[in-house]
């Protein structure tokens, strides 16, 4: 079931931004604790698993990952899955299976999927269709300088509207406005539509309204009908703006598994057992660069943005990264057919460093796998 929060408090809102400010250190993880982390996956638990062996891991050097992950004071859970298997999972600092975890930015990878799903089942013409098709009963006013903005151009984070993400503030004053759809709306324009990257969470929030006027259905409610439910996920939660739509740019939260077989999903192109969910095609144009968005997370170069997602390279790997504000991550790499899931606290105040970290923990896995 999927709980829509109201957003009062915040101290959960320091940032709903994915890649603002990423930092160029790497520093390295402290040495190992006494501690075994228990992360073999064990029966039971809804999904189908395999053990590292038959998943062709070097079993010592993805223990030895698990194992580090208790030195990271701000790792809350890290999940490993590979040829569509559930390899091992494991949880730090009192976090449970069952626990609903923030994404931060995640979420915006998410409403991408969603965004496919709507025009696969013609709610949204394409992503051509200009947002004054949906916004203009309410917004028209503001709309003005704004008619050449696309369903793309949200995609793509080159709407033109001018916008400051590289602090929390610039986030949270968005997000704790009285209309939060209004606040970004009224924006001027700084440059044309689709001619500039312009990390904007409040621009990708126009989507769930746009989503929510295409349905008749509540961002929540539609993707618990036609991503969740089919996914086997019973509970989530998702947050409720002021403006009474569903935070497009943030706000999701959900298990650590969970959110693996949506990352699932993303490396299979839409694919789940034997329903494809989302249109291949979709996930193809998804993984596609469309602007140059250029950021660093240890070695992996991230160097292309597509729809709501990064793209880049990971020792030599084709690589496309969900990335969250503090260090949430969905990593996948096509070509060795694995999905990693890393989720952090979010707001712990060191977020440059547990990023960096967290991807250093994740290429440890990478390494691990033959």
């Amino acid at each position: 079931m999927f709980k829509a929060v109201l957003n009062i408090f915040a101290l959960v809102l320091l940032s709903g931004c994915g890649g603002g400010s990423s930092g160029n250190t790497s520093p390295t993880i402290p040495p190992p604790a006494g501690n075994r982390v228990v992360w073999e996956v064990t029966a039971g638990n809804g999904w189908q698993s395999s053990t590292a062996e038959a998943e062709h891991f070097n079993r010592t050097t993805l223990n030895q990952a698990f194992q580090d992950g208790q030195n990271l004071p701000s790792l809350y859970a890290m999940v490993v899955v590979r040829n569509g298997l559930l390899v091992g999972e494991a949880y730090y600092h009192g976090k449970t299976a069952s626990d609903l975890l923030q994404t931060r930015s995640v979420t915006k990878t998410v409403m991408m999927l969603l965004i496919g799903k709507a025009i696969s089942q013609g709610h949204i013409q394409s992503v051509e269709q200009p947002i004054t098709d949906f916004l203009s009963d309410d917004y028209a006013t503001l709309l003005t300088d704004k008619a050449d903005i696309r369903i793309r151009h949200l995609l793509t984070m080159t709407s033109g509207i001018s916008w400051d993400e590289s602090t929390t503030a610039g986030y949270n004053n968005w997000v704790l406005s009285a209309d939060p759809t209004r606040y970004v709306l009224q924006r001027m324009m700084s440059s044309a539509a689709g001619t500039s990257f312009n990390y904007n969470s409040a621009a990708v929030h126009l989507l769930s309204v746009i989503l929510q006027k295409a349905t008749a259905m509540s961002t929540s409610d539609y993707a618990q009908q036609e991503l969740f439910d089919p996914l086997g996920i019973s509970n989530a939660g998702w947050e409720l703006l002021e403006d009474g739509y569903i935070n497009g740019g943030a706000g999701l939260t959900i298990s650590a598994r969970d959110l693996a077989k949506i990352g699932l999903l993303l490396q299979q192109q839409g694919r789940w057992q034997q329903q494809q969910l989302i249109p291949a095609n979709w996930l193809q144009l998804a993984a596609s660069p469309h602007s140059t968005g250029r950021n660093q997370l240890s070695n992996l170069n991230l160097t292309n943005y597509g729809y709501l997602w990064w793209l880049g390279t990971l020792s030599g790997q084709q690589a496309q990264l969900a990335w969250g504000f503090g260090g949430q991550f969905i990593l996948t790499l096509p070509e060795k057919n694995l999905t990693l899931v890393l989720l952090q606290n979010h707001s712990s105040g060191t977020s440059t460093q547990q990023q960096q970290q967290g991807m250093q923990l994740l290429q440890q896995v990478l390494t691990s796998a033959l």
